[in-house]
């Protein structure tokens, strides 16, 4: 189509203007472009109807004239004469001003703009002039290359100044506007090359300096028909402010964040040797013979000091996660075991409340796998153990299953992506339950669903916390489930590799 040979970035103004303008293509006698003037002008229905049609018709005058003016153009000459012209079949007589622009394959066309009088302009002309007029973007018209300003609408006028009055005059107008050397340069070449510019500068203006996202395009000036920079520029000099504000105030965040984890940090490893000595000690202490009484105190102070412990282990964990320091491990391991190890600590504190402990790996799942049992066995643990703490009769399940994979998403993953598993970890109970309300609570630190939960229950409330967190680690994220009354049921999917 021969609309794809004109480069349209070059034609905004005349796409504004309510004057017919039109592209000619004297070698293919074919109009390649017009406006809706242009289209109304020819008598045309639309852009694509008046380029279908077909010149070939026209006389040897005509083509002659058509071969003088490209000529005149070649020369760089603008011309301003009278054409009779005959959209379809009915003779108008117009002052047409022509100018030369070449087609993108290098093809010689012809710009024609219909002269109209100031009674003619139509409201839509008018109300575009007045939305330019009061817009506060900066609107500018500037020479290409020299840079003049050739227009400025008030917005730009009050940023960078009244137009001069010898418009054109000066050589200096674009490059003045922009602060780092080369800038202007830059810009003037790659319009020069039909691209358009965009990005967000610094900009000197009558205030100061200030922000700008500027935009500049190559375009035609709708006055002369050579060609010219339209330059936009909006004002975020107060968006980057906030932004700046808000960066300084992240920055701090993190600081304080970071400060805070080294204390955590250090203050766990302090305070974990001599605790370490108490709980040794306690423990030599109860093999003695002791009376009853005696027995009782020192089994409450081990009993406290083992609790104290997991507070500490749990504060340094977070601390570990928060600073990134917590590096997950790649070796072989059997979730048999892994699960088994994770369950047997809690089987008695099930028993003792009656309750029901037991787990299931589905069909199909292999035993050996490549991953962090550690990590993984930490973060069954706690919820197994938070599940059992909230449920008062019935059963604790643990469940894994694999999850199907994608059937699009093979083809394109690797060797080793190919070859991972995912695998669903749920741990189902039939406890209190909890609201919509208190599943987004749960996650945060040092949170419980509620005041009177830890009360009643105790714990710290990092153990869900940094189950949370180790399950990010591995890749994947907590889903919670879960009605008051009924019960929960908190599971995540984690990719493993088989061993």
């Amino acid at each position: 189509m021969l609309h794809a040979l004109l480069d349209t970035n070059a034609l905004p103004f005349y796409e504004w203007l309510d004057v017919p303008a039109w592209v000619f293509d004297p070698q293919r006698m074919q109009t390649v472009w017009a406006n809706a003037a242009g289209c109304a002008y020819w008598r045309a229905d639309s852009p694509a109807e008046l380029m279908s049609r077909d010149f070939g018709d026209a006389s040897e005058s005509a083509r002659a004239r058509l071969t003088l003016t490209v000529q005149a153009h070649a020369r760089g000459e603008v011309l301003r004469e009278s054409w009779t012209l005959y959209p379809k079949g009915r003779p108008i007589t117009s002052i047409l001003v022509s100018r030369g622009l070449r087609l993108t394959d290098g093809t010689q066309a012809l710009l024609f703009v219909s002269e109209r009088l100031p009674a003619d302009i139509a409201p839509d002309t008018l109300r575009c002039v007045e939305a330019i007029a009061h817009t506060t973007v900066r609107i500018a018209l500037h020479s290409l290359p020299g840079g003049s300003a050739l227009m400025r609408n008030p917005a730009a006028a009050q940023a960078f100044g009244p137009l001069r009055a010898s418009a054109g005059k000066g050589q200096r107008d674009f490059e003045s506007m922009f602060c780092e050397p080369g800038v202007a340069a830059r810009i003037v070449a790659q319009v020069r090359r039909g691209q358009t510019f965009s990005a967000e500068l610094e900009l000197q203006t009558l205030q100061g300096l200030r922000w700008h996202a500027v935009d500049v395009r190559p375009v035609l000036d709708p006055v002369s028909g050579d060609k010219a920079m339209q330059f936009n520029a909006r004002d975020i000099g107060d968006l980057k402010a906030v932004q700046k504000a808000l960066e300084l105030a992240r920055i701090t965040a993190d600081n304080a964040n970071q400060a805070k984890s080294t204390f955590l940090a250090n203050m766990s490893h302090e305070v974990r040797t001599p605790m370490n000595g108490v709980l040794g000690l306690t423990e030599l202490a109860l093999q003695m013979e002791l009376g009853e009484k005696q027995r009782k105190y020192i089994a409450l102070a081990h009993q406290s000091a083992k609790g104290l412990m997991v507070i500490i282990n749990d504060l340094l964990d977070v601390a570990k996660i928060e600073a990134g320091q917590m590096l997950l491990a790649h070796d072989p391991f059997s979730l048999s075991q892994c699960i088994a190890e994770a369950l047997s600590p809690l089987q008695l504190a099930a028993s003792d409340r009656s309750l029901l402990l037991t787990w299931q790996v589905g069909t199909g799942v292999p035993d050996r796998l490549i991953g962090d049992a550690v990590r993984l066995r930490q973060v069954l643990i706690n919820l197994v153990g938070n599940a059992l703490k909230f449920t008062q009769a019935g059963a604790v399940r643990v469940e894994v299953a694999q999850v199907p994979a994608e059937p699009s998403a093979a083809p394109l993953a690797g060797p080793a992506e190919a070859r991972a598993l995912t695998l669903r970890f749920s741990v189902h109970d039939t406890g209190i339950g909890l609201s919509p309300g208190e599943i987004a609570r749960i996650f945060e630190p040092f949170a419980q669903a509620d005041g009177s939960i830890t009360r009643r229950y105790g714990g710290t409330g990092l153990g869900l916390t940094i189950v949370a967190r180790l399950v990010k680690l591995m890749g994947a994220e907590m889903q919670v489930t879960s009605t008051p009354g009924e019960g929960s049921c908190f599971s995540f999917a984690v990719p493993l590799m088989p061993g």
